[in-house]
């Protein structure tokens, strides 16, 4: 099902696991150069800003490419849209085909362009073909993941889950399978249930090459679980979706568990990543926590604006304090030591690149006292006179 070549595929990862071990001082520089020159790779960039000139160059590639077939299909898109719609999303599948199986590019940006391309126009295509939204978000959600498991792309498994989520809400809002109020509820059953299949498939080595859109599943399944409960999320989309007019006095239904998961969903997910050791909880729950804290600013000013910033600032310095202080000393586990894969030499060299921009270092010329020449010192010279 992978279009790459297998052996080709893993030197890549090899490779990328070899730079890592090489950040950490876990293997030495001349044997990383040896290891690059003996194993043939994928053609790949790994400077994010090429990567993304080339996105854009592939963009202006396949856009001439479409432009080009509607001139000389001029009549077609007149009265068969679908069928131009067809043709361009098989011109794109061809690009990727050729890009990635027989150019090897792999996370280049012109094979991003031309993947993620097709899948738009193959969206486009079964939407106005069956002139149904619900027929495009299944189609955007199936062409992703087959997208994701044949080219290992990460952003073909976040179209995916888009056109999944898309077409769960869009079957509670217009179908109306159930009422349109349980909508937060069954978003956050469906990122409970993303939440499973990625710590399902992550702990199984079959699909080692699917680390990346892995890590962006649990991401996505993640803010999904938390913007489905956040009290200003539902309580603003229910009076633009669902027409609800709230007076005052009065709230959304279930107000008091959206009230309640707004923050135990971010100190459970930051208590669990410090348990699992696990880096992108930590981060998507300190971040979420601290939008919690301006969900209930926005509708309560409980403190003025300063007085919070105050009360805030010392909660954070007391915090950070208490968590210096206990971890410190510690050597393994959740500790205050420097990540393995950062350098040793960054702070030292940060703090003196600091001190030197403070100092002036204009070179001073010493004056002495003491003139030499004229036969000033001791005759120690003569004059300019006899």
């Amino acid at each position: 099902m992978i279009v790459y070549d297998k052996q080709l595929l893993e030197n890549t990862f090899l490779l990328e696991e070899t730079k890592r071990l090489n950040d950490q001082g876990f293997v030495p520089k001349d044997q990383l150069t040896e290891i690059k020159k003996q194993l043939p790779v994928l053609k790949s960039h790994h400077n994010i800003l090429i990567r993304i000139g080339f996105f854009i160059l592939g963009c202006l590639l396949l856009s001439s490419l479409t432009g080009v077939i509607s001139l000389i299909t001029l009549n077609l898109a007149e009265n068969h849209f679908w069928l131009m719609l067809f043709i361009y999303t098989a011109f794109s599948v061809v690009g990727s085909e050729i890009l990635t199986k027989q150019q090897n590019q792999f996370g280049y940006g012109l094979d991003d362009a031309f993947i993620l391309g097709f899948q738009g126009f193959f969206c486009g295509l079964i939407g106005v073909a069956t002139e149904s939204p619900l027929a495009a978000f299944i189609a955007l959600a199936f062409v992703g993941l087959a997208a994701c498991i044949r080219y290992v792309h990460t952003l073909s498994i976040l179209v995916s889950l888009i056109g999944l989520t898309g077409a769960i809400c869009y079957a509670v809002l217009e179908l109306k399978i159930i009422g349109s109020v349980f909508l937060p509820f069954v978003l956050f059953v469906l990122a409970l249930i993303l939440y499973f299949v990625y710590v399902k498939v992550s702990t199984s080595k079959k699909h080692e090459y699917y680390a990346n859109p892995l890590l962006l599943l649990q991401g996505f399944s993640l803010v999904l679980g938390y913007f489905s409960m956040n009290y200003m999320v539902v309580r603003e989309l229910s009076e633009s979706l669902l027409h609800l007019t709230i007076g005052k006095g009065q709230d959304i239904p279930f107000a008091f568990l959206f009230y309640g998961f707004t923050f135990l969903i971010p100190i459970f997910y930051i208590v669990y990543s410090l348990y699992s050791k696990d880096r992108l909880m930590l981060i998507i729950g300190f971040l979420t926590f601290g939008f919690s804290i301006y969900t209930i600013r926005f509708y309560y000013h409980i403190l003025p604006i300063e007085g919070a910033l105050l009360l805030g600032g010392i909660l954070l310095f007391g915090g950070a304090y208490l968590a210096i202080r206990k971890l410190r000393d510690k050597e393994t586990g959740l500790t205050f030591k420097p990540a393995r894969g950062t350098s040793a030499d960054i702070l030292p060299n940060i703090e003196a690149l600091i001190v030197n921009s403070q100092v002036d270092l204009k070179s001073m010329e010493p004056e002495s006292k003491m003139p030499f020449g004229g036969g000033g010192f001791s005759g120690g010279g003569a004059g300019e006179s006899f």
